[in-house]
């Protein structure tokens, strides 16, 4: 497998398992945590965090949850594994909030950052790559109009199609009970791709869209 293609394929990897996981509920969201042997214990000293940006080792992750923020440097276009604590063979965990909590993330690239609110963020990479080159996190709502609230934010903040997007929302708005799994595209406006992947059931409480930062292309 080509450098240029393996993104692309981890991508359509995690969409395809969270396609299928999210029926079954929003635990996870459809992804498949990485187990771990416990969790560590630090002290609240060693919990203050007050760089500019997270790590993703054992202490980066405790102080991303005490705080209830991640904040990732993508200004190259990835992240290399070594600034964020983490061996070059390494696949960085899972981020996830307390059931019912989110984290605010915040994703720096070259032209702006991407602010969200998410209780799971996840990394692609591969064990031979000295990078993540990917982030995936969760938007989620409880209503059509929150749903619709937030694709218009991607619309504005990210520089999503606002052609395609209309679209769909009228189609939403005129079948509020639909069914749809779909793709609104890629926008970079800051400095790198942010993708939303909607997963829409108007039978369901809860709404998803699955979002997809890498490089700009």
């Amino acid at each position: 497998m080509s450098p240029s293609t393996s993104p692309l394929l981890r991508r359509r990897t995690v969409l395809a398992g969270a396609a299928a996981a999210l029926g079954m509920g929003l635990a996870g969201c459809g992804f498949t945590f990485r187990k771990t042997s416990g969790p560590p214990h630090f002290t609240p000293e060693e919990l203050v965090d007050n760089a500019e940006f997270s790590t993703l080792d054992e202490l980066g992750i405790a102080r991303a949850k005490a705080s209830k923020s991640l904040r990732l440097d993508f200004r190259d276009g990835s992240i290399a594994k070594s600034d964020v604590g983490l061996p070059d063979s390494a696949h960085a965990p899972d981020v996830v909030a307390a059931k019912g909590e989110k984290f605010r993330l915040s994703i720096t690239g070259s032209a702006g950052t991407l602010e969200a609110e998410t209780d799971h963020a996840r990394f692609g990479t591969t064990d031979t790559s000295p990078e993540l080159d990917t982030v995936y996190y969760f938007l989620t709502a409880t209503s059509l109009q929150e749903y619709v609230n937030l694709l218009r934010d991607g619309v504005r903040d990210y520089g999503l199609d606002a052609e395609v997007t209309e679209r769909w929302i009228s189609g939403a708005e005129a079948d509020p009970g639909r069914k749809s799994s779909y793709s609104l595209g890629d926008g970079n406006a800051l400095g790198f791709n942010v993708g939303y992947d909607l997963r829409y059931d108007g039978s369901k409480d809860t709404q998803v869209v699955i979002v997809t930062v890498s490089a700009e292309l």
